[in-house]
């Protein structure tokens, strides 16, 4: 019975991070291509309209009923539910926006459904059987992460506007390791205690992911920043758990070899959702047949 809850708090979670999603990207799809619209002056102007904030309310919900999922029922059950946010995003977009959805998305949706559990299999949970001697700290950890965040942004730079897609991935790829670099932080002080620079780190973590998350969604929709988000996140948070607390990662073969798979089968999920939209070309109008196509002559 307490499964069955887990279950359909995990839905209920998933649904609400794909209505957020589809917020955000509606509002910051608003200011695509608008002068002074970059960085903290995007969500600047974000934060004056009510829909980003509905976005943010959500999200927040989704948090909840997430780690309500998490008490309910066990780990192995609540993590793949969650995936399904990225269908579930689809869905409210074509709802909301009036957005077709592709066999092109349906596929990739499917290849993340599918692959995207299999990679959190592998991700430490917990700090059963953690070895501290192997642990290089909190700031280092945050250092190397950070660096990474710093890649993604300047590899979107590189990209700009000659391939907004490819440079709304790496944006996601940026926001989800400042997402993972906050909730790994969090994990950290609830095992070894609050400090004042502990929350320093997990607010400019945050804000960080804020911004880049909108700059993934104003530029490359919104299947693949969702898909790259959802799979980066934990990865990164659990890294940290790795680096910081010495938690075990991939110790089972079998697991680290369905991990490996389940990441190749999300990355083509996740080509197949950046992919370009297929332009279908518009049908000239039918000419009626009382109408002639050519014009009388003059004698006539």
């Amino acid at each position: 019975m307490q499964i069955g809850v887990a279950a359909l708090l995990a839905v209920a979670s998933a649904v609400f991070y794909g209505l957020s999603a589809v917020l955000q990207q509606r509002e910051a799809c608003r200011f695509a291509g608008v002068d002074g619209a970059s960085g903290l002056a995007l969500v600047g102007r974000l934060a004056r309209r009510r829909g980003w904030w509905a976005a943010i309310l959500a999200s927040l919900t989704a948090a909840g009923l997430h780690l309500l999922a998490l008490h309910a029922g066990p780990l192995v059950v609540v993590q793949p539910v969650g995936v399904s946010a990225v269908a579930f995003a689809l869905l409210i977009g074509r709802r909301v926006n009036g957005e077709p959805i592709s066999g092109r998305s349906w596929a990739g949706v499917a290849c993340v459904v599918v692959g995207l559990p299999l990679v959190l299999a592998a991700v430490p949970h917990g700090p059963h059987g953690a070895h501290p001697e192997a642990a290089i700290g909190l700031w280092p950890a945050a250092g190397i992460l950070a660096l990474l965040v710093a890649a993604a942004v300047a590899a979107a730079a590189v990209f700009g506007h000659s391939r907004p897609r490819a440079a709304a991935v790496c944006h996601a790829i940026g926001a989800a390791l400042s997402f993972g670099l906050a909730s790994g932080t969090v994990k950290v002080i609830m095992l070894e205690g609050a400090e004042p620079a502990r929350f320093a780190l997990v607010g400019a973590a945050m804000l960080m992911g804020v911004v880049l998350a909108q700059h993934a969604y104003r530029d490359g929709g919104l299947g693949a920043p969702l898909a790259v988000v959802t799979l980066v996140d934990p990865l990164a948070a659990g890294a940290l758990g790795v680096l910081v607390m010495g938690e075990p990662f991939g110790a089972d073969p079998v697991a680290l070899l369905l991990g490996v798979a389940g990441a190749v089968v999300t990355s083509v999920g996740v080509v197949l959702l950046a992919a370009r939209p297929e332009h279908r070309p518009t049908p000239a109008p039918a000419v009626p047949l009382s109408v002639p196509t050519t014009p009388p002559s003059p004698g006539r």
